[in-house]
């Protein structure tokens, strides 16, 4: 919307990593929002990892129902879901051909049901994109750490990327590989080697049959990194820029990255809603309120990640009552923080600033100023996708001014936006814990919530 001054464009990496074609599309088009849904035998043995030797029968929901398990994450803002199709028991919640440890074994929908179809077909009604997220780790296989296996994991990668489930807009791999499992009976431990799934072929499998998909993980290949925690917490200058998985300092510039990276890997920041993953009886009362969903959202997207709310649906196969009303307040906080732009040379009071800068040549930012009639106000060095800032006292839009103070060679361009948040939410936010309960938003539902599903 505004131009920058550039006071210095410093010599720097002169070809600094862009994010891939379906990265740049998806950063900018979003969804910044999304959630992974979590359900499965875990939710009936009360763990968080299965050992592989669960019975099916427990699957057996007493109201299961994809339609309210959307319908409550669009009300938080949420613009597409991943769904957990295999966690570490290896137990399929598709029918599978792969192996006899799915679904269909269960009495869900009379052992003729489809948990993966149910949650993408709601998706798509509700206007959510789509995902899945397969466990590369199989404590329930007989065959894992064998090349039988790899086979069976990309036989499944294929059934639900090769269209019997439509588009997929994101293919989660997690990082939890190897160990003690069921493991077809043998109960020991079952260790891998370090390209055991041969990940580059795996990518360049999803990607030539879903060519628009974004990929979590995934080896040296995919688009987005795992930020080193599960709280939702970026650092403030965070970048996308990294250097390569396989570099001794990969793992301590998680969460920060560098302007020396080689890699473009956008981080999605993930954590649950409760304290688990999956629905745990004993966490009611865990739920993050509201106004602390929000102050993550500052801490993830408005530090250039993308923000990644974990749902977990109980036995019954629904969202619990707070969850449920935990998310529709963070759908309407987040619609009240930005209902109302300011002009920058308008003299209308601000305190939320909402910054950008084009990513056609990666992120070349490396220091930057705001300021307001001549004062200033904030610093920083990053910038990319996003990066939002919010001001514990709101003042005057006159002569403000992004200015870079450094960059590399081929900057191209930034732009900022102001609006003005109501002072009492703003200071509810930045004060929200985990522990602070549910917010009251019933004056913020008052502007009227755009983000929930209709009725």
């Amino acid at each position: 919307m505004v131009a920058f001054a550039v006071a210095a464009a410093l010599e720097g990496f002169a070809a600094r990593p862009v994010p891939s074609e379906a990265l740049a599309r998806r950063l900018a088009e979003g969804p910044e929002v999304i959630g992974i849904v979590h359900w499965g035998l875990n939710t009936y043995t009360d763990r968080e990892w299965g050992y592989g030797n669960e019975d099916p029968a427990m699957l057996a929901p007493s109201g299961f129902d994809a339609d309210q398990i959307v319908r409550a994450c669009k009300s938080g803002g949420i613009g597409g879901l991943v769904i957990v199709a295999k966690h570490h028991d290896g137990f399929c919640l598709w029918p599978t051909k792969t192996t006899g440890h799915n679904i269909t074994k269960s009495p869900f929908r009379g052992g003729r049901g489809d948990y993966v179809r149910e949650m993408e077909q709601a998706c798509r009604r509700a206007g959510l994109k789509f995902g899945v997220y397969v466990s590369p780790w199989d404590r329930n296989s007989e065959h894992y750490a064998t090349e039988k296996y790899v086979e069976m994991f990309n036989a499944q990668l294929k059934e639900l990327l090769g269209g019997d489930y439509g588009e997929v807009f994101e293919m989660w791999f997690d990082g939890a590989n190897g160990g003690t499992g069921w493991y077809g009976g043998a109960n020991e431990r079952r260790t891998i080697g370090k390209d055991y799934y041969r990940f580059g072929e795996v990518v360049r499998m999803v990607r030539t049959i879903q060519p628009g998909i974004t990929i979590f993980g995934g080896g040296n290949d995919g688009d987005f990194r795992w930020p080193g925690n599960e709280r939702g917490l970026l650092d403030g200058d965070s970048r996308a820029t990294i250097v390569a998985p396989d570099d001794p300092a990969y793992r301590e510039l998680l969460n920060v990255g560098t302007p020396q990276g080689v890699c473009f890997k956008a981080c999605e920041s993930d954590f649950p809603q409760r304290n688990g993953w999956f629905y745990h009886e004993n966490e009611r009362g865990s739920t993050k309120s509201a106004a602390y969903l929000m102050k993550l959202y500052l801490s993830s997207v408005g530090n250039g990640g993308t923000m990644d709310i974990g749902v977990a649906p109980n036995k019954a196969g629904v969202l619990d009552e707070a969850d449920v009303r935990s998310l529709a307040g963070f759908g309407a906080i987040r619609q009240a923080f930005f209902s109302k732009e300011i002009s920058p040379e308008s003299g209308e009071l601000f305190n939320v600033v909402v910054m950008s800068e084009d990513l056609s040549c990666g992120e070349q930012v490396d220091g930057w100023e705001f300021s307001a009639d001549g004062q200033t106000l904030l610093r920083g060095k990053s910038i990319g996708v996003k990066r939002i800032r919010v001001l514990e006292s709101a003042v005057a839009a006159k002569g403000c001014e992004l200015k870079i103070v450094e960059a590399g060679e081929d900057l191209k361009g930034v732009s900022f936006r102001l609006y003005i948040a109501d002072p009492e939410l703003v200071r509810t936010v930045l004060a929200a814990t985990t522990d602070s309960g549910e917010t009251d938003t019933a004056k913020w539902m008052t502007l009227g919530n755009p983000l929930a599903p209709e009725e």
